[in-house]
């Protein structure tokens, strides 16, 4: 069986007023939304981390993915995304002084 490539049609970033969650990412693939993707700032550093949920002191992820290279490439689109509305974000305060 041939395996298929991750398809990711569309990034959405809805940015929050946490310093450590920098955004939220939803993630739309072939026919599906995937919510809650994370977008934070640790040690200077920018990851994306997967939706999750709190299993006693533990945060447990809800999505994972088949391969390596699959992540990989949901954290590269997530962070493409991201970086820019940050730009938009930026020009638009820049126009709006």
């Amino acid at each position: 069986m041939e395996k298929k490539s991750l398809e990711i049609i569309r990034v959405e970033i809805i940015k929050t007023k946490s310093e450590t969650v920098r955004a939220r990412a939803d993630v739309y693939f072939q026919r599906f939304w995937v919510k809650g993707f994370k977008v934070l700032l640790d040690e200077g550093k920018e990851y994306v981390m997967p939706p999750s949920y709190r299993a006693g002191v533990y945060w447990r992820p809800l999505f994972r993915t088949e391969s390596k290279e699959d992540w990989q490439e949901i954290v590269r689109r997530v962070l493409k995304e991201y970086e820019g509305f940050l730009m938009k974000e930026s020009a638009d305060e820049t126009f709006n002084k």
